[in-house]
């Protein structure tokens, strides 16, 4: 049951297209704005496969996918080995939302470079959107593993985009929580974001008794990263507006898979 109500901006791997929110690579972007990069900010001494890479992001942060694969192609024509355009290249494609294209770029960088964990929170995206449940899964256990040994580059307090989907014309966007997060512990959020990016509706995986408490009375209250879990704690899947809440459907002390909880979520939304 962790949110606030505020403007959206994650600085995560990929595009997801909504009214609501857009997310990309490397840059944070606001959804009422085009993130630009003042010509003065561009180093001299800059090298020409440099300068290409910048440009590439630029057009990235402006969303320009289309020119963002133009240059990153012709930087990997240049510099055929550069990591860092053939991800620029994966991420154009994700923002285009080619992503059986996307998937092998992405796939090639992370052959090229194992701990780029970033490349790999975008397969998360890539395989959610190409139903490959499996894969998607894999991915999830290789940032787990990563996470839970302390590996450079990644950190367990941190939350990841994991999966979009639009239902009756509405824009979700899905945060998975490594940690269980806030006083309700909530291990999964299905967002829902109004133009101006603030959030309508959620719905939150989470700790049954202590959302229970927190909502004594009707108010819904907010958690903070601080709490600690709960030593058995029981599941719901719950949902909130600015005015209500409820439950969805209860699921005791076993943990439901994403599938389960993705499934459950769309039947609902879909009633």
């Amino acid at each position: 049951m962790y949110r606030t109500a505020r403007r959206l901006g994650i600085s995560i791997t990929i595009l997801i297209a909504s009214a609501s929110a857009q997310v990309t690579g490397h840059v944070t972007i606001d959804p009422n704005e085009r993130m630009t990069v003042p010509a003065d900010s561009i180093p001299t001494t800059t090298t020409p496969g440099q300068a290409q890479i910048f440009s590439g992001k630029q057009a990235l942060a402006a969303k320009q996918f289309i020119d963002a694969k133009t240059i990153f192609t012709a930087a990997l024509a240049a510099h055929p080995d550069s990591v860092e355009a053939k991800l620029g290249l994966a991420d154009s494609e994700l923002g285009l939302q080619r992503y059986e294209t996307a998937e092998m770029e992405y796939r090639q960088v992370v052959a090229a470079q194992p701990t780029l964990w970033q490349a790999h929170k975008n397969l998360v995206i890539v395989e959610a959107a190409l139903n490959r449940w499996d894969e998607f899964d894999g991915e999830r256990n290789l940032l787990r593993m990563a996470r839970e040994r302390n590996a450079p580059g990644i950190s367990a307090r941190e939350s990841d985009v994991i999966d979009g989907f639009t239902v009756h014309g509405k824009r979700w966007i899905v945060r998975e929580y490594f940690q269980p997060v806030g006083r309700s512990q909530t291990r999964y959020n299905f967002e829902h974001f109004s133009p101006d990016g603030k959030a309508q509706v959620y719905l939150s995986l989470e700790s049954e008794d202590a959302a229970k408490a927190l909502t004594a009375g009707g108010a819904v209250a907010i958690g903070d990263l601080s709490s600690q879990p709960a030593a058995n704690p029981t599941f719901a899947l719950n949902w909130y507006t600015g005015k209500a809440h409820g439950t969805i459907t209860s699921y005791g002390q076993h943990e439901p898979t994403y599938e389960q909880v993705r499934g459950a979520v769309l039947r609902w939304l879909r009633r």
